[in-house]
């Protein structure tokens, strides 16, 4: 597991803080800008004499040289005492270690309503001013494109390194006008990354949008067209010789059935000869019968719950109930209806909750006795234990199923959410870990509950994981909330207050008292120490 890096923040206030929380924050303007001034060099390195002429321009040589010197002797003593080793002062140069650090700017995608850059930060220095001055209208007309800076990435597990057939997966070809046609493009595509990486132990999955220079292995690639519904069309490419090993083209008209997804997937795996051990389709592949319209419907939905907003959860709703609309025997949307109700009970966002609950528990009823063996209505019907009080039996409800479907990550994941209920933190992060370690694409919903886990247990780890759901998902709320809570653990209300204003930016009308559901929790101190830390940031 890797450890969490020290934070520092170019964007509104300049702050670094220390993995734990700690504000290491130097108090010298000058030393401040020292280290801005290396961070956004190109490079992180940057010469003595240069760092000179930006804050003691109005020096003679001899005097400027020797204010740097006594600058960078206090700016190395201070960092000492919170054990960074992050500069590097060298007779010419003065350089900053990147890979140590997470930098708030390079991280986490740009903002329209963003911070100023290095606000508040006054150097009675002509040279740095006009520096800043440059680095400030850049920062506003930056856009970052494939080939930005981006944070170095997190180390896979050792099992990942075994040699498997690795398999890029390019975005689908988009050809045609329809917004519609975008959405499905995109989810064909993410729906495909999560389910050839539940073949972890067989194929070695990489993203083309985060893949960096050649791959001995193959190339999925396609292109969706609006022709009278759909048609997909998918090969699958040797990157050595460029021979096509597969190629396929399906039609879907606007009510027939749409199973592009499992059948690419399928059609990849039997291309490259894999065996796969007796009863593993079964765990991967479930029957998704519907129409186009309702498949691409029922994605938009999975867009706004995603989000896990207020808003987002209702637009959700009411996106699923479209799918049901024209399609009521569409078993995937209805199970959607009802997780969406239950987390906004779990989210501390619903008005009535013991009624929404009623509404869950009845329609849950009538899925089971219709789709017995379904683990998706299992699982649903597990958090309406959870919801109501009644965990262990949540616990137990959700063990046996992953007795038959223990290689999917989402439903490990499910049963860590009901693990840290039930006051078993361990085990709950135990599997969550299990259930990332399933493949290189889980779902990010996933590191968030981690996170929040970890926090809830008082493990340094939560930093990194909050910051990693951050990088990829920067509206989160949760990974907002997990983050203030923990500036606030650490002392550091500047920084929670930070986090709190985010919160209430993503989300209005959130309250410390609302940030979860007490009834979900066996041990209410968990519910009750998070309103008490998020209510000291302002909430």
């Amino acid at each position: 597991m890797s450890k969490a890096k020290t934070k520092i923040f170019l964007t509104g206030p300049f702050q670094v803080i220390c993995d734990d929380g700690q504000d290491a924050t130097p108090r010298g303007t000058k030393a401040k800008a020292l280290l801005a001034l290396v961070l956004l060099s190109k490079n992180a390195v940057r010469s003595r004499a240069w760092l000179q002429d930006k804050l003691w321009s109005k020096s003679s040589p001899a005097q400027g040289a020797a204010s740097l010197r006594k600058e960078l002797s206090v700016l190395t003593k201070h960092l000492a005492g919170f054990k960074l080793e992050f500069l590097d002062i060298g007779r010419e140069n003065v350089s900053i270690d990147l890979k140590a650090l997470e930098i708030d700017l390079f991280d986490e995608p740009l903002q329209p309503d963003r911070a100023e850059l290095l606000e508040g930060l006054d150097v009675a220095d002509p040279e740095f001013e006009d520096w800043l001055a440059v680095e400030r209208q850049a920062y506003w007309d930056v856009g970052f494109d494939e080939n930005a800076p981006v944070p170095v990435g997190a180390r896979f597990p050792p099992h990942w390194g075994r040699q498997r057939p690795a398999i890029v997966v390019e975005p689908f070809e988009v050809i045609g006008d329809d917004n519609n046609i975008d959405v499905a493009a995109a989810s064909i595509r993410d729906e495909l990354l999560f389910l050839l990486g539940t073949l972890s132990d067989v194929i070695e999955l990489r993203d083309a949008r985060r893949q960096e220079g050649p791959v001995d292995g193959y190339m999925l690639s396609g292109s969706v067209v609006a022709a009278e519904g759909l048609r997909v069309a998918a090969q699958l490419t040797s990157t050595a010789d460029q021979v096509c090993l597969w190629t396929e083209r399906f039609r879907f008209r606007e009510k027939d059935t749409f199973d592009a997804v499992e059948e690419i997937a399928m059609k990849v795996v039997e291309a490259l000869q894999l065996r796969l051990r007796d009863g593993h389709w079964s765990d991967i592949w479930s029957a998704r019968a519907t129409s186009t319209e309702v498949w691409t419907a029922f994605q938009n939905g999975r867009i706004q719950e995603s989000l896990t907003t207020k808003d987002g959860l209702f637009r959700a709703i009411r996106q699923y109930e479209v799918c049901l609309q024209r399609d009521p025997d569409y078993l995937p949307a209805r199970i959607a209806v009802g997780f969406c109700r239950l987390d906004l009970i779990r989210l501390g966002m619903e008005d009535s909750p013991e009624q929404m609950l009623a509404l869950v528990e009845a329609d849950c009823a009538i899925m089971r006795g219709k789709h017995p063996t379904d683990p998706y209505c299992a699982a649903l019907e597990a958090f309406t234990h959870n919801v109501a009080g009644h965990t262990a039996e949540a616990c137990q409800l959700m063990r046996k199923v992953l007795e038959r479907f223990h290689s999917s990550p989402e439903l490990l994941g499910y049963y860590g959410v009901l693990l840290m209920y039930d006051d078993r933190l361990e085990d709950g992060i135990a599997t969550y870990r299990q259930a990332l370690a399933l493949t290189p694409h889980p779902p990010i919903w996933i590191e968030a509950n981690l996170s929040m886990t970890l926090a809830l247990s008082e493990d340094k780890a939560a930093w990194q994981h909050a910051h990693n759901v951050l990088r990829v998902d920067p509206g989160s709320v949760r990974a907002r909330v997990v983050l203030c809570m923990l500036s606030a653990a650490a002392g550091n209300q500047s920084l929670a207050r930070r986090h709190a204003r985010r919160i209430l930016e993503l989300q209005p009308g959130f309250t410390a008292k609302r940030w979860a559901w007490p009834g979900c929790f066996k041990n209410r101190k968990y519910y009750e120490e998070g309103a008490r830390l998020l209510a000291e940031a302002g909430l």
